[in-house]
């Protein structure tokens, strides 16, 4: 099976591959490192991953997976000061989120595509004795080439879908060799256990271990934070609603109640932080549409800024939700309304004690927003149409 899927995954790559690059370029992401997702690294980073004796290998897929990646990176060297870690993510938004905050001595690279050829080249130069991955990055030449060299395979924070195990299942028997390759399954709930159970069967190497995205310590930039929304909405009293990690609609959504309280509440202030930073001028475009004025984060060269003060702080930048969540008052956690689905991770604006909304389209997040039910933690919204009432209550 190995066999076909290492003749046929290549094949569709390269039919999918021109709108890959333009997602890419788009995303501010091919950078000279990216090339490192095709297997090509430069002589000075082959020449540090040479230096290293049998690093262990952290992978994580995007910025999620990265933040509580790093918060697993920095307690493993507390303990253990004398490991040498590779850390590889999928992503230009993790990679970048990880050049910001991973200890300077953990070596930082693009994890390649998973062709034969590119992960046979990273693994005989990292020559790793551990690969740890986060939650439910599964690719079959890495794991399994991994395997064989006699490297152990460790899932951590795993979770799995009910669409995701579903899959797996029907394809069984392509799918169970790539999982009894793992030595652990470290999963965050019984149900993700279930799920997994599903494709492998009763095994006692998956273990059920919590999230970690509990266990990640705040890293707030308050000067820095304060003084961007000083600049933006100008001195004085404010109440800041952070919309996090919205996709297409949700943006749409949050304007209209915005611009239907921001009469009767002047004190109130929106940042939009969309989940993809490449979607600015779309939002752009809808704040245009409602009239509102706002200013950028990062100032596009040769385009006007808005004075102060602006209606909207819109983040066109990767890595600072965070800061925002921690600086703002109310947030909305986006992926849960306007026709999004799966949600996104509210424990970042639980950390700082903010009020939080989000929508009933949680799937991905179950067992956490089961938690923020049962203690109230957090405001569930059925439809789209309460999101201006729920904002009046917090407001008032």
């Amino acid at each position: 099976m190995l066999l076909v899927y290492n003749l046929i995954f290549p094949i569709l790559f390269l039919l999918y591959l021109p709108y890959y690059l333009l997602h890419i370029y788009r995303r501010g992401g091919l950078t000279a490192d990216y090339w490192q997702r095709f297997g090509f690294f430069s002589a000075e980073r082959k020449a540090q991953l040479r230096a290293l004796q049998q690093p262990v290998w952290i992978h994580a897929v995007s910025v999620g997976e990265t933040v509580a990646a790093i918060t697993f990176i920095k307690a493993w060297l507390k303990r253990h000061p004398e490991e040498q870690l590779v850390f590889s993510c999928g992503t230009s938004t993790g990679f970048a989120t990880a050049a910001q905050k991973l200890p300077p001595q953990v070596a930082r690279i693009y994890c390649p595509i998973d062709f034969f050829w590119a992960v046979r080249h990273a693994l005989r130069l990292i020559r790793p004795r551990m690969l740890v991955i986060f939650e439910v990055e599964i690719w079959p030449n890495l794991v399994l080439q991994a395997a064989r060299r006699g490297c152990r395979v460790v899932l951590v924070n795993g979770r799995m879908s009910d669409r995701s195990s579903c899959g797996y299942a029907r394809w069984k028997g392509i799918f169970r060799p790539i999982f009894q390759a793992f030595s652990c399954l470290c999963v965050q709930t019984p149900e993700d256990a279930g799920r997994l159970q599903r494709v492998m069967g009763p095994d006692q190497r998956i273990k059920v271990c919590g999230t970690m995205k509990f266990d990640q310590v705040p890293d707030y930039e308050s000067a820095a934070k304060d003084h961007e929304l000083d600049q933006c909405f100008g001195p004085g009293p404010r109440v800041v609603f952070v919309a996090g990690s919205t996709h297409s609609g949700e943006e749409e959504l949050v304007c209209d109640c915005y611009r239907t309280l921001k009469n009767d509440y002047p004190e109130l202030k929106l940042v939009l932080v969309p989940r993809h930073q490449e979607r600015a001028a779309e939002v752009e475009a809808v704040l245009r549409a409602r009239q509102l004025t706002w200013r950028l984060l990062r100032p596009v060269p040769g385009q006007d800024v808005q004075p102060a003060p602006a209606d909207v702080l819109l983040v066109n930048t990767t890595g600072e939700l965070m800061n925002f969540y921690a600086a703002g008052d109310i947030a909305y956690v986006g992926k849960s309304l306007a026709g999004q689905t799966g949600g996104h991770n509210m424990i970042e604006p639980a950390i700082f004690g903010k009020a939080i909304i989000y929508g009933a389209n949680v799937q991905n997040f179950r067992a956490v927003t089961a938690l923020f039910r049962q203690d109230q933690a957090a405001i569930e919204l059925a439809s789209e149409e309460e999101m201006l009432p729920t904002l009046r209550r917090l407001l008032a």
